[in-house]
């Protein structure tokens, strides 16, 4: 079968002929892949980056964004039927830790991510353990349902944040940022802000109707944050970047008591004033990864049934998996929002 790997440790990613997956064992699904979108992780580990070399494994199968049709089961797996269409939550917790047994799965320790630590869903065909997967409603379509993963991220970092009525600034204009700044606006954020250098994504945040999005290069950029803030700064800051300098930016200018929430991977060590830009001014910083589990997934699925437009403002291109080369491209250059691979067509569609 046709799948998408990290073949070797450098940067770029390849396809690679694969034997078709043996029958799923005790527990776990076989699911035939029909959309997968591209991850900020799937771009690091493109890249090659620190965080990636130190973590992937290769050759590895990566891709862990995806929505497919069950078409095989294992034994002692219930509640699921082959034909069925299911996303899946990436993380594989162990079950039995006291992180897992108190709510808390989605930090255990020995977590194990598709197309990260085991084969992924850049494939015709992906296996997954039954329990991590969710059945998704015929009313969300296919190019929504294959990015429930990072809309999940989203969710889970706003929630944490608990936004309404507080100004809200999102650093970073990836497609997390966007799903993020959509979500906080639905929930009631006071004003949302979102700081992007890249034209392209400015223009993508734009059309959200957000209050204010602003280029950090730009030199009025913290005046007019400061101005629609009310002159205050944010109190709440979602840092999705990964870029050191921009989260330096952003603690200079948040409020005193502020949350700063922080999903995106740097791609090394960031060097922070503790002293001066987080205990002196009170900010909260709160680690956030992956989603609750099953909370988050709720959430999303409530947010996708009633804003399936914001959703298709983000998802920007639905490519032919075989021209992943270009939906890297695209990410290289910051051309996109969200990046959706079609493994069932070798024509350029819409995957609905």
């Amino acid at each position: 079968m046709f799948t998408i790997a990290k073949a070797k440790p450098e940067r770029g990613i390849w396809a690679s002929d694969q034997p078709t997956l043996s029958a799923p064992g005790r527990g776990m699904v076989m699911v035939d892949v029909i959309a997968a979108g591209i991850c900020g992780t799937d771009y690091h580990i493109f890249a090659w980056d620190q965080w990636s070399a130190g973590r992937i494994k290769t050759p590895m199968t990566i891709g862990h964004e995806f929505v497919g049709r069950i078409s095989a089961i294992g034994e002692d797996v219930t509640g699921f039927e082959v034909g069925e269409r299911v996303s899946a939550e990436c993380h594989i917790a162990c079950g039995q830790c006291a992180l897992c047994r108190t709510g808390n799965a989605h930090i255990c320790e020995k977590t194990q991510i598709i197309g990260v630590d085991v084969p992924g869903a850049f494939a015709e065909q992906v296996l997954v353990p039954a329990t991590n997967l969710w059945k998704v409603p015929d009313a969300i379509p296919n190019k929504h349902a294959a990015v429930f993963d990072p809309v999940g991220n989203a969710m889970h970092m706003v929630s944490i944040a608990d936004v309404t009525s507080k100004d809200v600034l999102i650093v970073g204009g990836g497609p997390i940022g966007l799903f993020a700044a959509a979500i906080a606006k639905a929930h009631g954020a006071r004003t949302v802000t979102l700081q992007e250098p890249n034209q392209s994504r400015g223009a993508i945040a734009s059309s959200l109707g957000l209050d204010l999005v602003v280029n950090p290069r730009d030199p009025d950029c913290v005046s007019n944050i400061l101005d629609v803030t009310g002159g205050r700064g944010p109190n709440v800051v979602l840092e999705v970047s990964g870029n050191g300098a921009a989260l330096n930016a952003a603690l200079d200018i948040a409020a005193p008591g502020s949350l700063v929430a922080l999903l995106g991977i740097p791609g090394g060590p960031v060097s922070l004033d503790l002293g001066g830009k987080v205990v002196m001014k009170g900010i909260s910083l709160v680690g956030v990864t992956g989603r609750r589990m099953f909370e988050t997934w709720f959430q999303v699925e409530a947010f996708m049934l009633k804003n399936p437009d914001l959703i298709d403002k983000v998802v920007t291109h639905v490519l032919p998996a075989k021209e992943f080369d270009r939906g890297f491209q695209l990410m290289d250059d910051g051309a996109c929002g969200k990046v959706v691979l079609d493994f069932q067509t070798s024509e350029l569609r819409e995957v609905v």
